[in-house]
């Protein structure tokens, strides 16, 4: 056994003793103790948690708001479980297991604890778990092997992480769990990280019908409000690419971030601030200068992506290049920060799919096309497409 791995379970059983020295104790989350001070009642012998019928869990999946509001989602919660070889789980508010993506060699584990559909992993029924001290600690948690108060579970590592709904109420937990043996230190990260972007979209889901402006300035430029297409000239376009991220921002600001050095007057930049007002029906204000409607921006929400680990999600977004004809320097900034970021990302987390959706922008980097390609899993099907890409890229380079 790895020593941290020993002087972890070390810990574990000075702090069920309350003898712990200062340093092993400290390994112990406080949440976890704090759990097992709620289940002390509790019996450890029961063989694991009790199960609901598989039709009425299938009804309440069918009913769940996280189904049905970010399926996408889900699939890429399935594809991540899949590839990291861990158990995948959603569950309701109450703990109950809606749906389940299982490797096969830990079924019959799953099986015999109640980690199946169904399944109620409550802290009120099934003591310390990721998912039940999820809910009651109410933020993402680790609990590992005989931090579990159920001993039939004691082989497992459990990461757990509530999703809440936009009023802050809780919806469930999504769970990521293995055998102790092969804890992956990514699992947190990636549960914590699924919940935040399931929160983000069901917040966007739920904004109130306000008028919308859809700005989509990666590759080929559109602008549109409530639906339809504005008729923007470049400049009109990228003041309001600059407006947009920038929340508010003065005439002076505005002027050097769009013109720079260049002798261009002041009164230029407001002609054009008062032609993009009565394209924007008013939403539009000075002193400072800011957009009043709800703006999405196709950049904004890459680099958002990217600030939550979804790597996948912003090469999903990344049509092209910021604006690459602006030279303004604000945009010609921004351009270089997303694309590094975006780069790095794709270096750090090899994807197939993302590799090829960013060579549809830059062919010719044959470092991010290699990287995925030796991370890639032998039976992955895009493998051949990213092969002959490299071969492509290597000959042209």
């Amino acid at each position: 056994m790895r020593r941290d791995i020993a002087l972890r379970f070390e810990a574990i059983e000075a702090a069920k003793t309350g003898v712990a020295p200062p340093g092993p104790a400290a390994l112990v989350d406080p949440v976890v103790t704090a759990s097992w001070q709620r289940c002390a009642p509790m019996d450890t012998g029961r063989p694991g948690a009790p199960v609901d019928p598989a039709d009425r869990t299938r009804e309440r999946w069918e009913d769940s708001p996280i189904r049905r509001a970010v399926p996408a989602l889900i699939a890429q919660f399935e594809q991540a479980a899949k590839s990291s070889d861990l158990a995948a789980v959603v569950t309701d508010v109450d703990g109950r297991v809606l749906w389940q993506q299982i490797p096969r060699w830990l079924r019959s584990r799953a099986d015999d604890i109640g980690f199946v559909p169904g399944g109620v992993w409550h802290e009120g029924t099934s003591g310390t778990n990721g998912i039940g001290t999820a809910l009651a600690a109410d933020r993402p948690v680790t609990v590992f092997a005989t931090e579990h108060w159920l001993g039939p579970v004691n082989d497992w590592v459990c990461y757990g992480a509530p999703v809440h709904a936009p009023d802050g109420t809780q919806l469930g937990v999504i769970d990521l769990s293995t055998s102790w043996q092969r804890a992956n230190p990514l699992g947190l990260t990636t549960v914590a990280t699924m919940a935040r972007l399931i929160e983000i979209d069901l917040r966007a889901q739920h904004a109130p019908q306000a008028p919308q402006l859809d700005l989509r300035v990666l590759g080929e430029p559109v602008a549109l409000l409530d639906g339809q297409p504005l008729h923007l000239t470049q400049r009109q376009l990228e003041i309001l690419t600059i407006l947009a991220m920038s929340e508010s921002t003065t005439l002076g600001v505005l002027h050097h971030r769009l013109y720079g050095d260049r002798s261009v007057l002041i009164t230029t930049l407001k002609g054009e601030l008062s032609r993009l007002r009565r394209l924007l029906r008013g939403h539009l204000r000075s002193r400072p200068y800011r957009l009043t409607l709800a703006t999405r921006v196709d950049a904004v929400e890459l680099q958002e992506r990217l600030d939550v680990g979804d790597v996948e999600g912003a090469t999903r977004l990344y049509a092209g290049q910021l604006l690459p004809n602006s030279e303004a320097p604000f945009l010609i900034e921004q351009r270089h920060q997303l694309d590094v970021a975006l780069r790095t990302a794709l270096l750090r987390d090899a994807s197939t799919s993302g590799a090829l959706r960013y060579a549809m922008v830059h062919p010719y980097d044959t470092h991010v096309l290699e990287h995925a390609r030796q991370q890639a899993a032998p039976d992955d099907p895009l493998v051949p497409a990213l092969t002959a890409r490299l071969a492509v890229a290597s000959i042209l380079a």
